[in-house]
């Protein structure tokens, strides 16, 4: 019969394998930072570039397959409470010299 320990290692390691324990963590971590937010203290208006350098920080995690440091950053900035309602007004002029033309 297995030990306790043993059944332990098993599980981790099978969590593992599957990327649900990099997924547990990551939701714990962002579970932390919201039981952490201050709710009642206002937060500043962001402007149209720091949400559209906010959009590329997470383009480039979930991009680059950082998907759990992806949804923690999601949670912490509440992206999912944002939607572009129009793209065209979160232009730069300082990105658009790297942007390909149409």
């Amino acid at each position: 019969m297995a030990t306790v320990a043993e059944l332990k290692a098993v599980l981790k390691d099978t969590l593992e394998k599957r990327g649900a324990l990099a997924q547990i963590k990551a939701r714990i971590r962002a579970e932390v930072f919201n039981a952490l937010d201050d709710q009642s203290e206002p937060r500043p208006t962001l402007s149209r570039e720091n949400l559209l350098i906010n959009e590329l920080i997470r383009e480039y995690l979930e991009y680059n397959k950082y998907k759990y440091t992806a949804s923690v950053l999601t949670a912490v900035l509440r992206f999912r409470d944002f939607v572009f309602q129009n793209p065209a007004s979160l232009k730069c002029p300082w990105i658009e010299n790297f942007l390909p033309e149409s």
